[in-house]
């Protein structure tokens, strides 16, 4: 019984403290470097311009894969952490902007005076929102060295 439980005891401890890999991205300039996790989501751009968004998972010591498709770390020109929360304020705001300027276009059809406060406040809440979720940095390929590290 010792040896059953010191031989789970080997194995939960293997699995915790595993080192895990990790895309380092370092700054050609600064030598400043931030790294990118496993299942953290983000937005990758490739040298041909395709864009995928998802989940980060590692495939080999070469290349990484985003939502099951394998990139090739030479073939990344540019990566980011694109967070699903952020999409979904912006996209509220954006709505909520939207919704109040075509509410102006409709109480200037019917004559009403507050169609240009209406308008002012939908064009503001509209560029609000456009700017929110912009916060997380483009690590682009020009500026910076891809690296996977264990």
């Amino acid at each position: 019984m010792k040896t059953i439980l010191s031989f789970i005891l080997l194995f939960v401890s293997l699995h915790t403290f595993s080192q895990t890999k990790k895309l380092e991205v370092t700054n050609n300039q600064t030598g400043k470097s931030i790294l990118f996790e496993e299942s953290q989501r983000v937005k990758v751009t490739t040298v041909k311009r395709q864009k995928l968004v998802g989940t980060l998972t590692f495939e080999n010591a070469e290349s990484i894969a985003v939502n099951g498709v394998p990139v090739p770390i030479d073939n990344i020109n540019s990566i980011k952490y694109f967070p699903k929360k952020g999409r979904t304020l912006k996209n509220i705001i954006l709505g909520t902007g939207i919704g109040l300027v075509a509410g102006s276009g409709v109480a200037a059809a019917f004559g009403n005076g507050t169609a240009f406060s209406l308008f002012a406040a939908g064009a503001g809440t509209t560029v609000v929102g456009g700017l929110i979720g912009n916060g997380n940095k483009t690590y682009i390929k020009q500026r910076s060295t891809f690296k996977i590290i264990e």
